[in-house]
């Protein structure tokens, strides 16, 4: 069956009535994922879009041109043409994109209700011959049940697809697609490829100097009595306290519940902890003591996070951590209701406390 030009029109007069279903879809992932990179202390920024009624247009009138997709009627260009809402994940250092891909998986679903499937695209690395630096990672994702409430109620079953890639990797892909994927601007000159590639490989070096420039800057700022500067610097220069750790997970809530306390700088924490160097040795068996003690812990505790340092901390701050002030965010929810199992349990975990 040919597409027409009718239904072309047909399918975007339906995508310009459904469009605010869209912008409110990607406006909803967008901010779960930047809960998600606050929470976990990863520098990333985040970016969403829906794809507007004339770029739909002519996406679809180059599929139906180039025949590329199985189109037989309306219904099926929503079913073949999926990143009509999209979020971007752009991270400071390449290192973290498998990181929030973990986590932005274990947050959303599949359209079958399972865990979503990231899809790792590598150009250079897949088709070395062809010099085409494109490097991210996608995932297409649905609301969970529990987010489809309210406003939400009518982007059930609708998709936004999640791209995740370093900053500098997002240079380079925004620019070749500009220059190289639209139809009108014709072939790329030799002389532009060349540049395309000469600037991929800048980009590729530039994810490492990054990643340097931000050790180099965590050493400048490690005095163990010098205030921290955000949640960043945080996790960057205490992370070594717990070898092995992805201490960045939950930082974030812990990092909010510390500062009101004038807990502020190493020195001012490692006070309050009552256990002898390195730190995660005794950190790590009170996690397992005190998820014995109270096996519902097991669902909520994560050894191998920052959790290590809230258990090291709760013998002297639990009382204290069990009456923060209110809050409906998960993360704190979460941080007081480990304090108070630990005060339920405190006779056995810790009987000298």
């Amino acid at each position: 069956m040919t597409f027409s030009e009718n239904d072309i029109k047909d399918t975007v007069a339906r995508y310009e009535r459904e469009y605010d279903r869209y912008l409110k879809l990607c406006a909803r992932v967008a901010e779960i994922c930047r809960d998600i990179v606050d929470a976990n202390a990863i520098r990333a920024q985040v970016t969403s879009r829906a794809k507007t009624p004339k770029s739909f247009d002519g996406k679809l009138r180059r599929i139906v041109a180039g025949n590329k997709k199985p189109l037989s009627d309306l219904d099926s260009v929503f079913v073949h043409v999926r990143d009509r809402a999209a979020v971007r994940i752009a991270t400071y250092e390449y290192r973290h994109e498998a990181q929030i891909v973990d986590l932005v998986c274990k947050r959303f679903l599949s359209e079958a209700g399972a865990l979503p499937i990231a899809e790792v695209k590598d150009h250079l690395r897949d088709k070395p011959n062809e010099d085409n630096y494109y490097r991210a990672t996608h995932v297409e994702v649905f609301l969970p049940l529990t987010d489809l409430v309210g406003t939400y109620a009518n982007v059930a079953r609708v998709p936004c697809e999640i791209q995740v890639c370093s900053m500098m990797a997002h240079v380079w892909n925004e620019i070749e697609h500009d220059l190289g994927y639209k139809p009108m601007s014709g072939s790329l000159s030799p002389f532009e490829r060349l540049k395309l590639k000469h600037l991929g490989n800048h980009v590729r070096m530039a994810d490492d100097f990054i990643s340097e420039l931000l050790v180099a800057t965590d050493q400048r700022l490690g005095a163990e009595t010098t205030p921290f500067a955000d949640v960043y610097d945080f996790v960057s220069r205490l992370r070594g306290w717990f070898p092995g750790a992805d201490f960045g997970r939950h930082a974030g809530p812990l990092f909010e519940i510390l500062r009101p306390l004038r807990l502020l700088t190493p020195d001012a924490i490692r006070r309050q902890i009552d256990l002898p160097d390195p730190i995660a040795s005794g950190a790590r068996p009170r996690c397992s003591v005190l998820m014995a003690v109270v096996p519902d812990l097991g669902n909520t505790l994560e050894p191998e996070t920052s959790d290590l340092m809230l258990v090291a901390l709760l013998p002297k701050m639990a009382r204290i951590f069990a009456r923060a002030p209110s809050s409906k965010e998960p993360g704190a929810m979460r941080i007081r209701d480990i304090a108070e199992a630990y005060l339920k349990a405190s006779a056995k975990v810790d009987p000298d406390a």
